[in-house]
């Protein structure tokens, strides 16, 4: 059966504007080729089957997962009456073979998908991956709405790919340990939004929460409790609850600053000391010491085998705030003494950053795909090696931030931007439009906005939205990342010159907001008075 309507809600009068404004059936992030029928076809709640076509392992875990997920959860969220007629086959049609049990997504993972949902027969759902099958869901799923207690499908020919091939988010589980089942759940809503990497800074100074299985005593001195913790079994399912919906994830253990929590192995941080030689704490490694490198080598050489992803990041920010302790250092003076650094620390930290490379480009071997990745700083005051890739955080301003992009970029390095996506820097309003907000500019913040030639903006590989956690833990990180984070991911997924307006995406954030909401997600309002057909009811109520 099919029925006529229009592509947005009809709204009562208001003297607000377009409180209510919504479109309706559409994909979030804005696909990259979408042509929209003008007739929507009507279906029952649970009527809709999937079948399989050509894929080469018909007992594939991903996609039985994610069958049996859409089917169950998120196709028809919501519980109310909806006594629609009519069914929906969607065939998924894929040569694609099933990852293996030990293997992940990594970059470069095709996620291209086709769509087609016809006025009548079946949908068709092609993609060459299985990466390109879990987007291409994601997105039929959107096409579903409902609204007069009757469920519909949105008719609609897609053809979709990713902008950029990195579309992250961080999180923060250091200042404020973040639970298992909250990070799973954000996982959940990355997938819903495209994103394809959890980029994880695990421990920093505060605490160190990662259990390791040849230093136990790291976290067994440095983490909040020992119920504060991530252990083999918890990173093994976070792990394998990302790849089942086609999420990396890369983690970061970050030298040679803020290390205050690696206190638990003795000898490895600098012993620092005031103005009068009385020891003060320390927040960085001595990097003079043989059996610190050796340490190094032996703890990534874990980290390494427990995280299969190969993007590997190692830090390197805000050194300057701590280097300073190596000259209250008798024995470090004495070495760079040696060395000829005199007093010039920046020398000792390019002699540090030489070591660390050298070690994990070791452990790497020739993995051609394997990258470190260090925060901008090191490539703007040290010595990274040539396909080191740059991260860029802190340059916020326009002009910072396409300069920066311009300088590591003609310099060779690939790179990836957080500097305008802090969203830990919460402004009430509609920050994620704000095209002057210094941590802001989320939707409109351009990667590829700085002037360079071509080949130096196809090393622009993504961005990641940076999550510091100060002021973040299990009980707002979700209202705080979304929908805010879904302006990013349209940013990072969608065709720059389709979405370049904030006001005319507002309706389909809208509608994607509520999307979340309806399946038991806290998705915050951010553009003023509106509401949700089904609002947040919290089930543990």
């Amino acid at each position: 059966m099919t029925c006529y309507l229009s592509s947005s809600e009809e709204v009562p009068d208001s003297g607000w504007p377009s409180p209510q404004a919504t479109t309706r059936g559409e994909v979030w992030p804005h696909p990259q080729k979408a042509e929209y029928g003008k007739e929507n076809r009507t279906i029952r709640r649970g009527s809709i089957m999937i079948s399989w076509q050509g894929i080469r392992d018909v007992d594939c875990d991903i996609l039985e997962f994610v069958k049996r997920t859409y089917q169950k959860d998120w196709f028809f969220p919501n519980r109310g009456p909806a006594a629609s007629p009519g069914g929906l086959k969607l065939i998924i049609r894929s040569d694609a073979k099933c990852p293996e049990k030990d293997e992940y997504p990594q970059q470069g993972m095709n996620e291209e998908y086709y769509l087609r949902v016809p006025v009548a027969g079946d949908a068709v759902l092609e993609a060459d991956e299985v990466w390109g099958i879990l987007r291409g869901l994601e997105s039929f799923s959107q096409l579903i709405f409902q609204t007069r207690g009757a469920y519909f499908v949105r008719t609609a020919i897609i053809h979709d790919w990713p902008e950029y091939t990195v579309r992250g988010i961080m999180i923060d589980t250091s200042r404020h340990y973040i639970p298992k089942k909250i990070i799973l759940r954000q996982l959940d809503i990355m997938a819903q939004n495209k994103f394809n990497l959890l980029h994880w800074h695990i421990v920093d100074s505060q605490s160190f929460p990662y259990v390791s299985k040849k230093y136990p005593h790291l976290s067994e001195r440095s983490a909040y409790s020992p119920s504060h913790v991530y252990n083999k079994n918890t990173v093994q399912e976070i792990l394998d609850h990302a790849k089942m919906r086609g999420i990396r994830v890369m983690v970061e253990f970050d030298t040679p600053g803020h290390m205050a929590s690696w206190k638990g192995e003795l000898g490895l941080l600098t012993e620092c000391h005031d103005t009068n030689g009385h020891s003060v704490m320390s927040n960085i490694i001595d990097p003079t010491l043989e059996r610190n490198y050796a340490f190094l080598r032996n703890f990534y050489d874990e980290i390494l085998s427990v995280f299969p992803e190969k993007f590997i990041h190692l830090g390197g920010d805000e050194v300057g705030f701590w280097k300073s302790c190596w000259l209250t250092n008798p024995k470090i003076r004495d070495f760079m003494l040696h060395k000829g650094f005199d007093e010039n620390t920046t020398m000792l930290e390019n002699y540090y950053y030489d070591r660390l490379q050298d070690l994990v480009t070791d452990i790497i071997g020739v993995d051609k795909d394997a990258r470190m990745i260090f925060w901008e700083d090191v490539f703007q005051y040290n010595n990274p090696f040539p396909k080191a890739v740059a991260h860029i955080w802190y340059s916020a301003s326009e002009k910072a931030r396409n300069d920066a992009l311009h300088r590591y970029t003609a310099a060779g390095h690939e790179v990836i931007l957080s500097s305008c996506w802090q969203l830990n820097y919460v402004n009430y309003g509609s920050d994620w439009k704000d095209e002057g907000s210094k941590s802001g500019q989320f939707y409109y913040c351009d990667p590829r906005g700085f002037s360079g030639s071509e080949e130096q903006k196809k090393l622009v590989l993504g961005g990641i939205v940076g999550l510091w956690g100060e002021f973040i833990d299990g009980t707002n990180i979700e209202s705080v990342l979304w929908p805010r984070a879904s302006a990013v991911a349209e940013r990072l997924w969608s065709n720059p010159k389709q979405t370049t307006d904030a006001d005319r995406a507002w309706p389909r954030l809208h509608e994607h907001r509520c999307r979340l909401v309806a399946r038991g997600y806290r998705a915050s309002p951010i553009n003023g008075p509106d509401f949700c057909i089904n609002e947040y009811d919290d089930p543990t109520a």
